[in-house]
């Protein structure tokens, strides 16, 4: 075997950042929850498709910080779709309560119990919320391994080979 080629490989292993993609999703999440509650307060509608927007960006943000080779990259970018489609249906539906009340979130906040999010799971995000985030998660995995040339393809399986043996 040759001995660059397995060194380019290991490069390509060692440029992996878990923490970096998770700092990145984590970033997006945030953003995207931000622009959900936002635009939902704007037109006083609830928008659950905006959760296949974050699907898509978690995982392109995943692939950007991450640049993740290994197998639980897509899991854990499918883990932070889902986990931002509820967060973001939660704080969405939690805003619009708040302007039906004539009261803020905030004040609504020190209201929750397990109750509560009993009954948003049930009845607000339910099983259209459901689908929206599994498509969320399917598209954030699909976007978040790093693509690879064909030539980084070669030496990185001769790495992972050499590896193994």
């Amino acid at each position: 075997m040759d001995l660059s080629s397995i060194q380019a490989g290991r490069s390509l292993h060692y440029e992996q950042s878990v923490l970096r993609g998770v700092l990145g999703a984590f970033m997006a999440l945030i953003l995207v929850n931000v622009f959900w509650v936002s635009i939902s307060m704007f037109f006083d509608r609830f928008f659950p498709w905006i959760s296949i927007l974050q699907g898509l960006l978690i995982g392109q943000a995943f692939r950007k910080y991450g640049l993740g080779l290994d197998w639980y990259v897509p899991l854990l970018a499918a883990f932070f779709a889902i986990l931002a489609s509820i967060t973001g249906s939660f704080l969405s539906a939690l805003n619009l309560t708040g302007r039906e009340f004539n009261t803020g979130a905030i004040t609504l906040i020190d209201e929750i119990s397990w109750y509560t999010i009993k009954t948003f799971l049930v009845n607000e995000f339910g099983v259209v919320g459901i689908i929206y985030g599994i498509f969320a998660g399917i598209l954030a995995a699909y976007y978040a391994k790093r693509r690879l040339t064909r030539d980084q393809s070669i030496v990185f399986r001769k790495y992972k080979e050499n590896k193994q043996c």
